[in-house]
Order: structure tokens, then C-alpha cells, then sequence
């Protein structure tokens, strides 16, 4: 079990982690920072390489207690816990929020982003600076 209590102290090292990268996206799009941007979205493949790893290595421990992948980790811990069964279904819980306020967070931003390309795109376009685009793919001109 202090494998899993590691396993999971390495995930919410991560999870905290993509929150703040999603706080710091926020910003850099309110500014239309666009260099800072890249720079986050960067950081966020690499963090989130880091979670795929860890999920892995969450596999890798269930397949050597010989653990079926059917079981949720939530059985898991109630069967095997002992007497930190509390502890670490906080844990797992805690975790499994926080993923979710950050799958919130980063649907959010991406609404965010798309929305700011949107204008200004359309200030561009309507300053002749960018070719409109029609559909198909054309370009027209003026």
C-alpha cells in the first residue's frame, strides 16, 4: 500500500501541476498572449506525459498483486486498505476532483481560446490584413 500512496502523491503532484498551467492559460488568453500560450501548452503535453506514466505504473502494480483490471480502484482500496481504507479513499477521491475541476477548467480555456481566435480573426479580416475565408476553403478577395 505505500506504493499506492506514492503512486498517488506523484499524481496529485501532477494534477496540481495542470492547475497551475490552466490558471497561468487563462491569463496568457485574456492577454492573447500567444507565445505564452505555446509555451503552456508545452508544459501541459509534457504533464500530462507524466500522468499517462504514472497510469502505467498504476497497471503495472495491479498486475503484480495480481489484481484483475475489472476492479475499481475504489474496491481496491476497500479490500486491501486495512485500517487506512479512510486515508485512501480521501485520497482517491481528492485526486478524482481535482481531475474533474481541471477537465472543467481546460474545457473552459479551450472555449476561451477558440472564442478569442474568433475576433480576432474577424478584426483582422475586417482591418484587410487577413484574406476572409469562404467556404471550402476558398479565399475571397477585395
Amino acid at each position: 500500500m505505500s506504493e499506492l500512496r506514492q503512486l498517488f502523491a506523484q499524481m496529485d503532484a501532477c494534477a496540481r501541476e495542470l492547475e497551475v498551467v490552466a490558471n497561468a492559460e487563462y491569463e496568457a488568453i485574456r492577454s492573447l498572449d500567444a507565445e505564452q500560450i505555446m509555451a503552456l501548452t508545452d508544459r501541459r503535453v509534457v504533464v500530462h506525459q507524466c500522468l499517462a506514466k504514472l497510469e502505467q505504473d498504476g497497471r503495472a502494480l495491479r498486475a503484480r498483486a495480481r489484481i484483475p483490471d475489472e476492479m475499481t480502484m475504489e474496491v481496491l482500496i476497500d479490500m486491501f486498505g486495512g485500517s487506512n481504507t479512510a486515508e485512501f479513499q480521501a485520497l482517491r477521491r481528492n485526486l478524482y476532483e481535482r481531475m474533474l475541476h481541471i477537465d472543467r477548467q481546460s474545457q473552459e480555456n479551450s472555449l476561451r481560446l477558440r472564442a478569442a481566435y474568433n475576433v480576432s480573426s474577424t478584426i483582422l479580416q475586417h482591418l484587410g490584413l487577413v484574406e476572409k475565408e469562404q467556404s471550402y476553403g476558398r479565399t475571397a478577395t477585395r
